[in-house]
């Protein structure tokens, strides 16, 4: 493997870059055997979670098949979709916030347009194509308002207001000062990814710490499948949430929906409405949520460490590509290996990337790590310029990544896994009550059951 491709130097690296990382090296081992070093051991890292090497195998290939003009904007692509650059590559152009809010709200109006077109030509049966573009773009707008409450968007905070209101009512998400109370003054404290983060539904959705693998995933099934999940989550969000609103937010909300579905009646557009905005924004922009939430944090672990060491560990990029296959491979079998390889990349990492981590969602340790960034936009690039010369500030722990959304699924699951269940009555019962069950009505009165769909 090429050592150049290094992770933040560390003290605490006292491995080759060719073994596993322990980031417990010197921290201390508690006794052998016990439930907080079969955490700790949990967070043991490999080389290709630490390095970019996946997405170099990939560049190599690229570089050695094709001319220099395709091979540029392939890498592009290839950078676009899996969110990791390789050594040496700059931007074809560098995105401004002006773009990418034209980008996010131009995207999603133009996604309904083309989901109605789809519909009114008869080709019914590539619905699903809008309606992963739809949840994309909703996660799109939220990031207007993500940004907007970190005062990374724009530097007039009017102008924030504005546009955060604008992507809030249109997708129908909680407004800028409810969000700001529970993710700046909960999810980015030191309660971040405990039972007191407000954005921590681990626990609620039935999934605390310290069950068997399996019942994760069956869990995750579950809150997939059943339809109840969606018609609760519905009314959570055109209702409930509402109470604890301004009046003028209410009366924004409302006389937005009303006259949303007064238009589509008027024009006998009711059932186009339901499928072109309705149905992705309330049940694929949900299941985008729910992968988005259990990928991105190790929830409710290491709860014995230090806040900033947490802070460097719970969270993961997750970046979306498969090694290329070895050359060495006889050509027949080669060739199936890169069949495989597009498929997984156009019918598997390319639909998480659009619907689910679309924008800088995949760099979600570099945005924890620097949440005041300034060139938000173009995190893929500073993000893997940190892994490559140092992440300034936190130097002592290295980036860790994923490379498939299943992939980081699985990590956060294990280290969960790893974790003893949560104290006290009511995290035991969870772990008891853990199986498959329908969520009750009361279950949505709790104010954290509206980031079952936020992040």
């Amino acid at each position: 493997m090429d050592t150049s491709d290094r992770p933040c130097h560390s003290r605490f690296m006292s491995v080759r870059i060719d073994e596993t990382w322990d980031p417990f090296l010197e921290i201390g081992y508690s006794e052998a055997g016990s439930l907080q070093r079969r955490e700790e051991a949990a967070f043991i890292e490999q080389p290709r979670n630490m390095t970019t090497e996946v997405r170099e195998s990939v560049s190599r290939s690229i570089q050695d098949t094709f001319p220099h003009s395709v091979a540029v904007f392939l890498e592009a692509f290839v950078t676009w979709l899996s969110g990791c650059p390789h050594r040496g590559q700059k931007p074809l152009v560098r995105r401004s916030k002006a773009v990418y809010v034209a980008e996010a709200f131009g995207g999603f109006f133009a996604t309904i347009g083309l989901g109605y077109l789809v519909l009114a030509t008869g080709f019914w049966y590539l619905l699903p194509i809008p309606w992963l573009l739809l949840a994309g773009r909703g996660w799109a707008l939220f990031n207007v308002t993500h940004h907007a409450i970190h005062n990374t968007l724009y530097k007039s905070k009017r102008l924030n207001r504005f546009l955060a209101a604008c992507s809030s009512i249109v997708a129908f998400y909680p407004s800028l000062d409810a969000y700001y109370k529970d993710h700046i003054e909960s999810h980015h404290t030191r309660a971040m990814c405990t039972e007191n983060d407000r954005e921590a539904v681990y626990i609620s959705l039935g999934l605390p710490t310290g069950m068997p693998k399996r019942r994760y995933y069956r869990r995750l099934a579950w809150l997939i499948l059943t339809p109840q999940t969606y018609l609760l989550y519905t009314r959570y969000r055109l209702w409930d949430w509402q109470k604890q609103e301004p009046w003028e937010r209410k009366a924004m909300v409302w006389t937005f929906a009303v006259a949303l579905v007064t238009g589509a009646w008027y024009f006998n557009l009711l059932g186009a409405l339901f499928l072109v905005y309705f149905l992705p924004l309330f049940v694929v922009f949900n299941v985008s949520g729910l992968l988005g939430t259990f990928s991105e944090h190790h929830w409710g672990t290491l709860l014995d460490k230090p806040a900033r060491t947490r802070l460097l560990l719970l969270q993961q990029s997750r970046f979306l590509l498969d090694p290329a296959p070895d050359r060495a491979l006889p050509w027949k079998r080669r060739a199936g290996r890169w069949a495989l390889w597009w498929a997984r990349m156009l019918f598997y990492h390319l639909p998480v990337r659009v619907a689910a981590l679309p924008c800088d969602y995949v760099h979600h340790d570099h945005h924890h790590r620097h949440p005041r960034t300034e060139d938000w936009t173009n995190s893929t690039y500073e993000r893997f310029d940190h892994l490559q010369n140092g992440c300034k500030g936190f130097a002592d722990f290295p980036h860790t990544h994923s490379w498939s959304i299943g992939e980081a699924i699985n990590r956060v699951f294990t280290r969960m896994s790893a974790a003893p269940p949560p104290s006290g009555e009511d995290g035991a019962s969870a772990v008891l009550d853990a199986r498959p069950s329908t969520i009750s009505a009361t279950d949505w009165d709790d104010p954290a059951r509206k980031h079952l769909a936020t992040r």
